[in-house]
């Protein structure tokens, strides 16, 4: 099944993660991804504004913009524009709801898990 798996936004400048979905995967392939997406997320600013980390079974997708970068985990047969007007839509709505001054000032992580993600 194609699908979107886990969706966080972390701050570009440290990886902080800022709000995130609920995780309900619990397999091997899933927790390897998440650390994968950890790892990425602490170095977003040496990367291009958008891409993709493809694996065998299981895709990073991340969409950076300004000092916020919107994560996913998808099933690697999903499609990669849905994936990303997924990530435009969640970047969109992160941003209009927060602004550069609370992102900036979060010191702790999921600082806005309020964030209907």
């Amino acid at each position: 099944m194609s699908m979107i798996l886990f969706a966080c936004v972390v701050r570009v400048r440290d990886g902080l993660p800022l709000s995130a979905s609920t995780d309900f995967h619990f397999s091997q392939d899933f927790l390897e991804c998440r650390k994968r997406l950890k790892v990425l997320s602490s170095i977003l600013a040496q990367y291009p504004s958008r891409g993709t980390a493809k694996g065998r079974d299981l895709s990073i997708h991340f969409l950076s913009s300004g000092d916020i970068a919107c994560m996913a985990i998808c099933s690697s047969n999903y499609s990669n524009i849905m994936a990303f007007c997924f990530l435009e839509e969640l970047q969109w709505e992160f941003a209009a709801s927060y602004d550069t001054t609370s992102i900036g000032l979060a010191s702790r992580p999921y600082a806005f898990l309020e964030f209907g993600l």
